[in-house]
């Protein structure tokens, strides 16, 4: 596994690796993961550990910072980063744990079109969960924008916004996706729309350049 998540959090070098998972943990974990190896799960566990200075868990702030740092300083990531984390933080207990950071990445790390529906569930699910910020089961067309404007501002933009603005970008997105015109995209909404248009699951997950 050698997904954009996986890169990103290689870049610290906070601390020092702490001992390899468990036997039986890491057996429950592979289970969960399916497109997971356990080299994979091993080294992940090694770079996480580096990342939490061996407490095992990261805050958000810790999660931000990774993500500033990857990207090279810029602070503009962190509104992106945020909302990944709570929706990595399924428990929402203030902290991503290994255990939900590692099932996370076998998520994001899924490739729509060769996943079964499953797996194409769980990483529409989790995109639909960065997007709702406020976690009321719907995005509302604020939250759509905070997104693009957060990527927009540490990615080429050209890439993905075209001569559009990223509040036309946007716009754009969510009229395609808000399919009855209520001003609200449900996940039923959100899961059919990107079937259509992958843009919407692909920009959450912004390579550092």
């Amino acid at each position: 596994m050698s997904g954009r998540l996986t890169l990103l959090f290689k870049v610290l070098n906070m601390g020092n690796a702490s001992t390899r998972p468990k036997g039986k943990y890491l057996n429950e974990i592979i289970s969960k993961c399916t497109n997971l190896e356990i080299d994979d799960a091993i080294q992940i566990f090694k770079d996480f550990q580096r990342q939490s200075g061996g407490k095992g868990k990261l805050s958000e702030d810790d999660f931000v910072k990774v993500y500033i740092e990857a990207f090279h300083g810029k602070s503009e990531i962190s509104a992106l980063a945020r909302n990944i984390f709570h929706a990595f933080d399924t428990d929402h207990n203030g902290f991503v744990e290994f255990e939900e950071f590692v099932v996370g990445l076998s998520v994001t790390e899924a490739c729509l079109v060769e996943a079964d529906q499953e797996m194409r569930i769980k990483k529409m699910k989790w995109a639909f969960d960065v997007y709702d910020k406020d976690r009321s089961n719907t995005i509302d067309r604020h939250e759509m924008r905070l997104i693009v404007r957060a990527v927009a501002d540490v990615v080429t933009v050209e890439l993905f916004l075209g001569e559009e603005t990223p509040d036309e970008f946007a716009d754009r997105l969510f009229e395609e996706a808000d399919e009855n015109k209520d001003g609200k995209i449900t996940f039923e909404e959100f899961q059919k729309a990107a079937e259509h248009n992958d843009t919407l699951v692909n920009m959450l997950l912004p390579a550092p350049v």
